[in-house]
Formats: structure tokens, sequence, C-alpha cells
């Protein structure tokens, strides 16, 4: 009887014991998830401000980007104009824009407000930086942040600055000057508690009446300053818990009935923490497999990627049996990039989805499938003979030839296709990747075949190659190479008019090497500049010399490449040459391809060319893009029909076409034009016929020594 009298209150003191540990754990959870919450929030508002700073380092890229290449001895109504322009796009974020030749303020931009900042020394002036701060510009060479601090020409704000070097000399400072009611003015907390401090505390910007409070912060890092960003904890979330703690209490009376309602409340909350938990646990799975998924396979074709087949091919051939063998299929989509060129990369996207669920479809009987990047799919076959090859071969062709519809447009592609064999070939995942993407482009240049089995003569090309740009650099120092001049011929008259300029180089083991051998290896060597100088230098020689032995100057072409155009000074040094010869400008002509020309960014080059009298001329010209429709736009002087439209006439009626085409279009225009790669007195007559009588090739003369040239022009 004695328990079951004190078993109520025993029952109510556990209710209440219960009860008290409940609203302390609902007090802590609640006070932490705020606490979450603020800090997410203070964290956004963080990443908010480092934007924003970072919109403005970016005008500052812009000017130094732009500074580096115009120089600071550049026009300076040139300097003005693009300080106004660049304040005009960014009015609403910088307050002026400062360019300081070695640290003395000579562009400002704008003028009002700030005339007394021009003409005085970043480096000397102690009131146009903090202490120290233009040193670590100097210092660092990267964009540094100096301020928040009070500006000199009044305000608070700050400075953004990068230090100009050329050659590791400095050459000046580029500023942005931001006010900071320009940067609190674009973010969320300008009206919050929020406020930004140093590492130390010191009080940058922001509510400072409430720095003094308990209060939650956040690092923020931009460039060479580390702030730390806080706002008061919401101190009325707590009292409002607290509050419920004490009216519980205060209605004693009531516990009971109280603590029921807890017990309930508490199973409710149980039952969403459990679902919540589910509903997380179950997201994690699902991004699990989604990272997996993205881990491995490619997302346009939903294929397996380059790093899953490469692990997957390392485990076949590890774990293959004895006597097992697999054929390695390379291959890729031709002129491809004419679809990204032409009908945009979004076009090009869905034909590499589209090819990539047919070949998948298409009953090939591969292992392993997958896109290794671009336009490159790879295929591996078990126990294939060397006798089913050119069937499977063929097959992979007839898939990728049938017609696409893609965005309206009906697409015929084909492909080449590069083999290698395990074991025969290699054991070794990365040989037979490489050994296959050599034959693909060997493939490239059959006409029979649109596939290649590896051998080991490829490889000895391959090492050829290597061998060729390892002993590139010396070649250029030793001076070993040397030029050919193909002559051009009026064929009307019978007169030479002109001469090309050929590179060759004299190997001392393997004697004269054709350019086709070593150009590439040259682009990809970097020296593309320093020899495309070499070759204009040796010309002007050359013409300086022949002129020398009385014979007549001709006008000289020269092929140049794309890479020669980002030559800095081009146009300075071009001319410094030929003053060091005493040549005139019209004894030059350059070469460039189409794809050159359509870089609008050279436009201004190659119109300093031709008004200075230098001949440009397209070479190779419709091999690239057939673009007669460019034509109108190319600061160009001459055409040059390419070979393969040459060896047409006569069997092809599309080539002779083109010809005419081309032409009829250049004679609209005012273009001169020469047909290079005539062979045959067929060619020749055609050209003649259709107003195209300069020629150059070996119908006349082949490419020809210096001294060869004199003896045909004497």
């Amino acid at each position: 009887m004695a328990f079951l009298s004190k078993k109520p209150l025993t029952i109510i003191i556990s209710f209440i014991v219960v009860l008290q540990l409940s609203l302390f754990y609902y007090y802590s959870v609640s006070l932490n998830r705020e606490y979450r919450a603020e800090k997410a929030d203070l964290s956004s508002q963080a990443v908010m401000l480092t934007s924003n700073i970072e919109e403005r380092v970016a005008i500052v890229k812009g000017v130094s980007s732009f500074i580096q290449t115009v120089g600071f001895d550049a026009d300076p109504e040139v300097i003005r104009n693009y300080l106004a322009t660049a304040h005009a796009n960014n009015t609403s974020n910088v307050t002026n824009i400062v360019i300081a030749p070695d640290g003395l303020i000579r562009y400002l931009y704008p003028l009002e407000g700030n005339t007394e900042l021009v003409g005085k020394s970043l480096l000397l002036d102690s009131s146009l930086a903090s202490p120290g701060m233009v040193q670590e510009t100097l210092r660092s060479r990267s964009i540094t942040i100096d301020g928040p601090r009070t500006l000199a020409q009044g305000g608070y704000g700050m400075v953004i600055r990068q230090a100009i070097y050329k050659d590791n000399a400095f050459e000046g400072v580029v500023s942005v000057t931001v006010k900071m009611d320009n940067i609190i003015n674009q973010l969320a907390f300008k009206d919050s508690h929020i406020y930004v401090t140093t590492k130390d505390h010191t009080f940058l910007f922001g509510d400072k009446s409430r720095t003094q409070d308990r209060k939650l912060a956040v690092p923020v890092t931009a460039y060479n300053q580390q702030w730390l960003m806080g706002i008061s904890l919401p101190s009325h979330k707590k009292w409002q818990v607290l509050l419920s703690v004490l009216w519980i209490d205060i209605a004693f009376l009531l516990v009971i009935a109280f603590i029921l309602y807890i017990f309930w409340y508490q199973r409710r909350f149980n039952r969403e923490l459990e679902r919540v938990v589910s509903i997380r646990t179950r997201d994690l799975r699902i991004s699990k497999r989604l990272y997996e998924k993205l881990a491995h396979y490619d997302s346009l074709t939903e294929i397996p990627n380059r790093r899953f087949f490469m692990d997957e091919f390392k485990r076949l051939l590890q774990s293959s049996e004895p006597g097992q063998t697999y054929s390695l299929f390379f291959f890729d989509l031709n002129r491809f990039k004419e679809i990204n060129d032409t009908l945009g990369h979004s076009t090009g996207d869905q034909v590499i989805k589209a090819l990539a669920g047919r070949l998948k479809a298409g009953n090939l009987p591969f292992k392993l499938f997958a896109r290794t990047g671009g336009d490159e799919f790879v295929m591996v076959f078990p126990d294939l003979p060397r006798a089913g090859i050119p069937a499977v071969a063929a097959q992979i062709s007839a898939l990728i030839s049938e017609t696409l519809l893609i965005a309206g447009a009906h697409l015929s592609l084909s492909t080449s296709i590069g083999i290698s064999l395990y074991p025969e070939h290699s054991q070794n995942t990365e040989d037979l990747l490489k050994f296959a993407d050599m034959s693909m482009y060997r493939a490239k240049s059959l006409e029979d075949a649109n596939y290649f089995i590896f051998d080991w003569g490829l490889r000895e090309k391959l090492e050829q190659k290597t061998m060729i740009a390892k002993y590139l650099h010396s070649a250029l120092e030793r001076e070993e190479f040397v030029l050919h001049y193909q002559p051009q011929i009026n064929a009307v008259t019978g007169q030479m008019i002109g001469i090309e300029a050929l590179i060759r180089w004299n190997h001392p083991e393997k004697g004269l090497i054709g350019p086709g051998t070593f150009i590439t290896e040259v682009e990809e060597a970097g020296l593309m500049i320093q020899l495309t100088d070499w070759v204009l230098r040796e010309v002007c020689r050359q013409l300086c010399e022949w002129r020398s032995l009385g014979m007549p100057l001709l006008r000289t072409s020269i092929n140049i490449s794309n890479s020669w155009f980002y030559n800095r000074n081009l146009i300075e040094n071009l001319f410094a040459v030929l003053d060091q010869y005493g040549l005139d400008t019209g004894v030059l002509e350059f070469e460039i391809t189409e794809s050159t020309a359509l870089l609008e960014e050279h436009y201004p080059l190659l119109q300093q060319m031709r008004d200075h009298g230098i001949i440009v001329s397209i070479d190779d010209f419709g091999t690239k893009y057939s673009s007669l429709n460019y034509l109108k736009h190319f600061p160009v002087n001459k055409i040059k029909i390419d070979r393969t439209f040459i060896t047409g006439i006569g069997v092809s009626s599309i080539d002779e076409t083109i010809i005419k085409s081309i032409v009829y279009v250049a004679s609209q225009l005012g273009y001169d034009l020469i047909a290079e790669g005539v062979e045959t007195e067929e060619q020749l007559a055609f050209l003649v016929e259709h107003n195209c009588p300069y020629i150059q090739g070996f119908l006349f003369h082949p490419p020809l020594p210096a001294d060869e040239i004199r003896k045909l022009a004497s």
C-alpha cells in the first residue's frame, strides 16, 4: 500500500525530471539550430563580400593587362580613353582608376574631385597608402588591398593595387579606389547588425554598436587582407525558450497534463527526426551513386569515361588467362571541328551523344566501350582474330557514316580507326592506348582504308619525330636551316614575277629534310616565332646580296604562322630588319592560312602591313572553310589557290567550278591570284583560259637554292 501511495508521486517527480531534461534538450537543440543558421547566413554574406571585392579586382586585372599590352609609354589619349571606358562600364563599382608609371600618378579617371592626386608619388607620399602597403604591393607582385582606411581624396574606402613588372624590372602601379559605402550598399547586410574587423578585432566597417556583444564570427580572406565578419547572437531566441520553461514550472498544477503533452510532442519530434535522418541517409546514398557515376561515366553520352576505361582495361589484362588476346580500337570523327565551328558546340554535343548511343546499340562484340574525350572513342574486343578486324572496322564505320539529322542539318560523318593488339604489341595499357592513337593518325593519311593496325615502323617514325623535336633548339643555334626559293611565273609572258621562300633543315646526319617533317614539332616546341624571325632576316639578307650582284629584286613571299602574330613589337621589329638591309616593304609578301585570316584580332596588324606596302596573301585558300563569303572581310591583297583544287583539273568538275568561282570573286573584289602546285600542261591551259596566268609549280621550276635563282634571273 505504501508503494501504491508513493507511486503517483514518483510518477509525478519522474515526469517533472523528464520534463526538465526534455526542456533543456529542446533549449539546446533550438539554440544550436539558430546558431548554425546564423553562422550559415553569415558565411554567405562573407562570400558575397569576397565576390564584391573580386569584381573590383577584375577591373585592376583588366587595366593591368591593357597596360602590359600597350605599355606605359603608349599614346596618353589611348590610355585615357581606355580608363574612361573602363570607368563607364563599372561606374557603380569604383570611385576612380589610377595608372602610376614608376609610382607617379600620371593617369587618373575621373579627374573631378581627384585632381590634387595627379603627379603625386605612391612610393613617397604617405597620405596615399597605409604604412608599408605600397612596399607589400611591389614585393608580392600580385593584387593587394590597402584598407579600409581614410582616403587621400576624402571618404572611407580601400585601394586595390597591382604592380607591373617587365623582365623583373618595376614599371609602375595600377590601382582602383572603392569607397566602403559603395561596397556595403550592394550587400544584404547593409541594414543588419553585421560588422567586419581585423584579426585583432580592430573595427573596419558595419554596425559598430554591436562589436562588444557576444558574437559569431567567420574569417574573410581577400588577397593580403585577413578579416573577421561578426554578428551578435540572437539573444531573444534564447529568452523565448527559457520563458517557456519558466511558465511550465509556474504551472505546476498542470504539470502532469503538460508532461503527457511533452511525451506526445517528443514522440512526434522523434518520428520527424527519424524521417529526416531517413531522408538524409537516402539522399547520401543517391549522392554516392551519382558521384560514382560522374567519376566513371561520361556525363554527355552516359558511357564509361577514360578513367573508368583505363582502370577496367588494366584489371582485364591482369586477370586474363594465358593465350587470351584483346584488340584495342581507337577512333575519332573526321573533320568534327568543322561541325563545332559552323553549327555550334551544342550541335556537336548532340552528334557525339547520338553516335555513342548508336555504337552502344550496334551489336558490336566489344568488352569495353568508352569515350576518352572530345570526339574520341575506344573499344576493346576479346579474341578477335586479325582476319576479323576489317569486318569490325567496317561495321564501326558503317554505324558512324549513317546520316544524322541534327538541328535541321543532315550530317554524313566518317571515322579513322587505329588498332593495337594485346599481347602482340604490348602488355601495358598506356602503351596500347598510345599505339592505337598513333595508328589512328596514320589511318587519316591512308586513301584506300580508314583503319590502320599498329606496326613497329610507325613507332620508329614516332621516335624520329621525338629526335627531331630534341635537336630543334640546337639546329637554330648552329644555323642548320637553309632556304630554297620556288619561282612564280607569268605563264603568258614567261617572266618570273616573284619567288616563295621555303625552309629546309640541313641535318648533319640525315641531310636535307623538308618542312613537313619538322614544322609541327617547331610549333609544339614553341620555336615558331624564332624560326619565322630567322626566315625573315635570311630573306632580307639574301635579297640584299642579290642586289649587290646586280640582280633585280624579286618580291619574295614568306609563310607566316598564326603564332608569329603574337610576337611583341612585331611591326617595329619588321621595319627594323628592312631598314638594316636597306629594303622597301614592297619586296615582301606574307602568306597566311585561312584560319589565321579569320581571326579578327589579327586584322589591325594585317591592315598595318597592307598600309605599308607589304602584300598579304591567303595560302591554301578554300581547304579549311571554303570561305568565299569571308573574302570581303579579309584585310589581304592576294589569294593563292591550293594545289588540292589544281590536281582536280580535268578530273573533277567540282574542283574546276570552285576554281572558276574563286577567280570570279577575287576579280570582283580586286584581289590578285596565283595558283600553286601546277604540274601539267592541261592544268596550265585551264588556268590561263580562266584568267589566272600567275603560276607556281614543278611544271616550271621546283624549289631551288639561292645560286640557282640568281642564274635564272640573270
